[in-house]
């Protein structure tokens, strides 16, 4: 038995361990260089990364989903979690999101959200308020600048951030969407003040992304070393790159 439990440990360290994350969609980019950097000092593990609106994965957690870390794109979804006693760390913020309004239709941007009056704009799409951070930041946006009457009719919603960057550039006329997005490699294509404007961030509650380290992840050894990368200066590093704030 002695031998077998040995053989069994030796498997567990040359092949790696494995852990599953649940991200919110607008990390999505980020996250090509944060598996990178991890990997650096942890080549045997893997991440398995599941991204969606935080709504929609807090919910899979609640429903018994294997998550070990929730990276959030708000303090709100992070905190329901450890009060339901889901997570075992308070969240804490790990990066601050912006909203960027996007069209590749030829629209001024330049105009600010009076863009959006156009008549020839007929259709805004904007992320799920409802379970993503980034969507109800959008909506607030409206109401603040006194435009959301005048353009409610026009709005149709993505199930998240992500989903609302695809349908910009596929069919929609304006989107708004993480400005992490555009500091993609994959996106250079797209110019800032051409294609993308950053929404006046005075306008909607700061995005305060935030973490926590779920029940699943508790006696996990790797859990808990990439919930450390992720605020070390290395993971803070990253995120500048991608345009987030602190």
């Amino acid at each position: 038995m002695k031998k077998l439990l040995l053989l069994l440990a030796l498997c567990a360290f040359s092949f790696g361990a494995e852990l599953k994350v649940a991200a919110a969609a607008n990390v999505t980019y980020a996250f090509e260089d944060i598996k990178a950097e991890f990997a650096k000092t942890h080549p045997k593990d893997t991440l398995d990364v599941s991204l969606g609106s935080s709504g929609k994965l807090v919910a899979q957690v609640k429903n018994g989903a294997p998550f070990e870390v929730f990276m959030a794109a708000n303090v709100a979804f992070a905190q329901s979690l450890y009060d339901d006693k889901f997570a075992v760390t308070k969240p804490v913020v790990y990066a601050r999101g912006s909203v960027a309004m996007m069209s590749v239709r030829g629209f001024d941007l330049s105009k600010g959200l009076e863009v959006l009056k156009d008549p020839k704009v007929k259709t805004i799409v904007i992320a799920n308020p409802q379970t993503a951070p980034y969507g109800t930041a959008s909506v607030e946006a409206f109401k603040n600048a006194g435009i959301y009457d005048a353009i409610k009719h026009k709005i149709i919603t993505a199930n998240s951030i992500g989903d609302a960057l695809s349908q910009t550039i596929s069919a929609g006329d304006v989107g708004f969407i993480a400005a992490s997005s555009m500091y993609s490699p994959k996106m250079k294509e797209y110019k800032e003040g051409k294609d993308f404007v950053l929404v006046d961030p005075k306008l909607y509650t700061p995005i305060d992304q935030a973490m926590v380290l779920l029940k699943n992840g508790e006696k996990s050894k790797l859990a808990k070393e990439f919930y450390d990368f992720i605020l070390s200066e290395q993971g803070k590093a990253i995120f500048k790159k991608y345009g987030y704030g602190f």
